[in-house]
């Protein structure tokens, strides 16, 4: 699809109809265990950092992504983003990342990506392995040995996650304190977690000072 068919922007209010559409694609994007209540969506809404965009063709919702800005860090966090389903194939879900990076508010910063592990054998590991390779297609990275632990979001428990990082200019490594500076944020300002969460140690036990980007 010409990208010049797509507009992306940013929605501001639960009662825009365009979040209405966002509710949808994500409750039948995400599964269960990885989704918020729309209650909870509505909420972050309302949160001056974090940064809700729609991606529209001839004014049809057909995508979205979920961004939190990290306060006093360096680094957001892509929480959630996905095509409709009638409408993957056509290039939307590349032009929405590729947009996101270009924002004023996230062009500077780190942005982390939880995505599905593809390390075990799993029913939709092929999947997975193609979820990762989009990524990568657009520049992400994964950080070296860390088994990333995301906190459960449901009754569900969440799936086994790898954390893969983009910016401009991506460095080959990062310092394992960096890192720890990131997953408290993560943990505290997107799932009010404490930051001396005892599954941080977890993740960063047995790492080393310096971690490739893969």
């Amino acid at each position: 699809m010409d990208d010049n068919a797509l507009e992306l922007h940013r929605v501001h209010d639960s009662t825009e109809p365009e979040f209405a559409e966002l509710v949808r694609i994500y409750s039948e994007a995400h599964p269960k265990s990885e989704r918020k209540n729309v209650e909870s969506l509505s909420l972050m809404l309302d949160r001056p950092e974090y940064l809700f965009h729609v991606v529209s063709h001839q004014n049809l919702v057909v995508g979205f992504a979920i961004v939190l800005c990290f306060t006093e860090s360096d680094a957001g966090l892509l929480e959630y983003m996905a095509v409709d389903q009638n409408w993957r194939g056509h290039g939307i879900g590349r032009f929405l990342f590729t947009e996101l990076v270009k924002l004023r508010e996230i062009s500077r910063r780190y942005l982390l990506a939880e995505v599905d592990s593809d390390k075990a054998e799993t029913a939709d590991r092929i999947d997975r392995m193609r979820r990762k390779v989009f990524y990568r297609r657009l520049g992400c990275r994964e950080i070296e040995k860390l088994c990333y632990i995301m906190p459960q979001v449901s009754s569900a428990m969440p799936p086994a996650m790898d954390l893969l990082v983009h910016r401009q200019n991506l460095p080959l490594s990062i310092e394992r304190s960096h890192l720890r500076k990131w997953l408290q944020s993560c943990y505290v300002q997107v799932y009010g977690k404490d930051e001396n969460d005892p599954r941080i140690e977890m993740m960063l036990r047995n790492l080393p000072e310096n971690l490739r980007l893969l």
